[in-house]
């Protein structure tokens, strides 16, 4: 039983990083066209793409969604335009993070998403992102390498309609960034065991 207990405790001290709410601020731009350069508001045809500022904390556990009327990842706005065509039309946008800084600190993390605005059903459009996630690994007074991950959501529009941009934070304190060395955790974790187990057939055999 002692054992049990023990192998329990070593499990939860290396496999739990420190939980905290961490602050996350950013702003976000786009642009349509291939090569351009995002700015605060672009129009496309009967589509325009207004950037916006969020300013939030995390759950503890690490989580904060966005979206809605405030803290999104831009406004979408789509006039009716029937004779415009929305085909394989270039999109990226910027979602630039101020808080938390980066490594080094101080260092303001750009994630850059590319996209691709089509027609959809009767004069409406959809933005679908080429890439979803986009991770960057920043510190604190818990650890340098703590890792925040983005998530991003495509985008819908019907005509004279507005959405917001959304998607969610997700924080990790004390790991580091995924793949491809998260593989190697597990590594050190089984080395111990080993050597606890080791230890625990010799004191037996004693």
């Amino acid at each position: 039983m002692k054992r049990f207990f023990l192998i329990s405790a070593v499990l939860a001290a290396l496999a739990s990083p420190a939980q905290a709410q961490t602050q996350v601020t950013g702003t976000t731009t786009g642009c349509f066209t291939i090569g351009c350069v995002p700015s605060s508001s672009a129009t496309l045809g009967g589509l325009t793409f207004t950037g916006t500022t969020f300013n939030d904390v995390t759950s503890v556990g690490g989580f904060l969604g966005l979206g809605g009327a405030v803290n999104n990842l831009g406004i979408y706005t789509l006039l009716n335009a029937p004779t415009f065509d929305y085909t394989n039309r270039a999109f990226t946008l910027d979602v630039a993070f101020s808080a938390p800084a980066t490594v080094p600190g101080s260092t303001q993390f750009n994630a850059l998403l590319q996209g691709e605005v089509n027609p959809n059903g009767q004069g409406g459009v959809q933005i679908n992102f080429l890439t979803h996630d986009f991770a960057f690994n920043f510190s604190n007074a818990n650890s340098p390498t703590n890792v925040l991950q983005l998530h991003i959501n495509d985008i819908a529009l019907n005509p004279d309609q507005t959405n917001y941009g959304s998607g969610y934070v997700q924080v990790a304190t004390g790991l580091p960034v995924p793949a491809p060395t998260a593989g190697m955790g597990a590594l050190p974790l089984l080395t111990l065991l080993g050597v606890l187990g080791w230890r625990w057939r010799r004191q037996e055999e004693v």
